[in-house]
């Protein structure tokens, strides 16, 4: 029988701007399942964290928030070894550009979320995150 363990991820957070980080619902329930959260503040900070140690998803809320807009355009400018495995962007609208980023931030994965139905989607993509660290940690 094998047993699959779950793995911690590392996920930054960027909420719209209305929203304090560590009170989006976003960062709670990544902690409520044991995963390892870092809050920007502002998209500076969001680059400075990606920097510092590799990370397993980076969200961002782009909801009415022009500057989480800009760092979408900005991950770009990291080393390829500093971009997060996964991007999920949060939005209340579909913007083709977002659907144009997968090869301009490879080796990123991108997911597009429409609100209100966004956290299901997120739930989707974690689940694929720690089965295949999982996978990898066995092999």
């Amino acid at each position: 029988m094998n047993v699959q363990e779950h793995t911690t991820l590392r996920a930054v957070i960027l909420p719209s701007g209305y929203q304090l980080p560590e009170e989006a619902p976003t960062n709670r329930l990544l902690m409520d399942l044991g995963h390892t959260v870092l809050s920007a503040a502002n998209a500076d900070q969001a680059m400075r964290i990606l920097r510092d140690d590799p990370t397993d998803i980076l969200i961002v809320d782009v909801t009415d928030s022009a500057e989480n807009r800009r760092l979408i355009d900005r991950l770009g400018e990291l080393p390829a070894g500093s971009r997060p495995r996964e991007l999920a962007i949060f939005t209340e609208r579909g913007d083709d550009r977002f659907r144009k980023l997968q090869a301009s931030i490879a080796p990123s994965h991108v997911h597009v979320f429409l609100k209100p139905l966004h956290m299901h989607g997120l739930l989707n993509v974690l689940r694929r995150l720690d089965t295949a660290s999982s996978e990898s940690s066995v092999a």
